[in-house]
């Protein structure tokens, strides 16, 4: 992680942390840790470690990709991405057969939403 993106994942921590009306101590005592933690988060100086970016996240309502900067979107389709996830955990179980016939099972039945015919839904 460069520094342009340190910098962008502090303010992103500090932006939602004063939203949310809390206070560095405040959020330390959430997450269980000291205020220089949070101090040192929101400075860019040390990047949380994956599990504290994750608590950060629900903590604030928001992804994590919209606190390391890759959306701009708090909460880009959360809900959405987890339902794609288990549909591709499911289709990884299926050997290339079953895989198919599930995805022309959910064509047929949506028919509406593959009309436009977009490339881009072949990550199952």
């Amino acid at each position: 992680m460069n520094l342009e993106e340190k910098k962008l994942l502090g303010e992103r921590i500090r932006s939602c942390r004063v939203q949310a009306k809390l206070s560095q101590d405040g959020l330390a005592t959430i997450l269980g840790m000291k205020r220089t933690n949070i101090a040192n988060y929101e400075a860019g100086r040390v990047i949380p470690p994956g599990n504290v970016l994750v608590e950060l996240a629900e903590t604030f309502g928001v992804t994590t990709d919209y606190l390391l900067g890759i959306t701009d979107d708090p909460v880009s389709n959360v809900e959405i991405d987890d339902d794609i996830r288990e549909i591709q955990r499911a289709a990884r179980k299926m050997n290339n057969k079953d895989r198919k016939k599930m995805l022309d099972i959910i064509k047929l039945t949506f028919d509406e939403a593959f009309d436009d015919d977009d490339d881009d839904d072949d990550d199952i």
